[in-house]
């Protein structure tokens, strides 16, 4: 790989309304549906926005463990995540709490398969959760600005 440089990465999409609760997300070439299960009423015709934010984590952290892995120059023939997020929806809806609106809690579980001593994987398990965009994103406060037009 060529050294990188301090750069900015600009990353861009674009939503359209399919539905009262469908809407398609253009991302590069792709097409992405996002819907909510029929209990928060949707269609259940794709994943929901907070499901999406777990699996783009799950992909960050799986890219991360084989690129951390093979710096490492540690054997990983296998990675299985299992993430979950607690979420509570009564803000969503308009009703009265005091939790936030987004996830209350999220764990993840990293389940390698490696030959590697339990050293060696605690060091590649803290290396993936300093470098994960992602998780930097959810962990870390980042400003967002919401504006009309």
């Amino acid at each position: 790989m060529e050294t990188l440089q301090d750069q900015i990465i600009d990353f861009d999409v674009a939503s359209t309304t399919k539905s009262n609760s469908v809407a398609e997300i253009k991302v590069r070439q792709f097409n992405v549906l996002i819907d909510e299960p029929s209990q928060l009423g949707g269609t259940d015709q794709a994943p929901n926005p907070v499901e999406y934010i777990l699996s783009g984590l799950a992909g960050c952290m799986h890219i991360l463990g084989f690129k951390v892995a093979h710096e490492l120059e540690m054997e990983l023939t296998d990675l299985k995540i299992n993430i979950t997020g607690q979420l509570n929806p009564m803000k969503l809806f308009g009703m009265p709490t005091e939790d936030r609106a987004g996830y209350q809690s999220i764990s993840i579980s990293l389940q390698p398969e490696t030959i590697a001593d339990a050293q060696t994987v605690e060091q590649w398990k803290s290396i993936m959760a300093e470098r994960s965009p992602v998780l930097d994103n959810l962990s870390r406060e980042t400003p967002v600005e919401v504006k009309i037009g």
